[in-house]
């Protein structure tokens, strides 16, 4: 079974749903769904810095 890896510029727009001024519930949104595929916002930045990388083995889960 297959990991889903979201797209990069989805992880970047959630990531900036909680970086900017936006609603509390679209911050809580971008939040929940780095969260949720991540389990931090740290690790979804390593993550959009390693696809950049072509050569990089990106693995996400808990």
């Amino acid at each position: 079974m297959s990991q889903y890896c979201p797209p990069p510029v989805l992880v970047k727009t959630w990531l900036m749903l909680i970086d900017l001024r936006s609603s509390d519930e679209a911050r809580a949104h971008g939040k929940r769904m780095i969260d949720v595929n991540f389990g931090s916002v740290d690790l979804a930045i390593i993550y959009l810095e390693q696809s950049h990388s072509d050569n990089t083995l990106v693995k996400v889960g808990m």
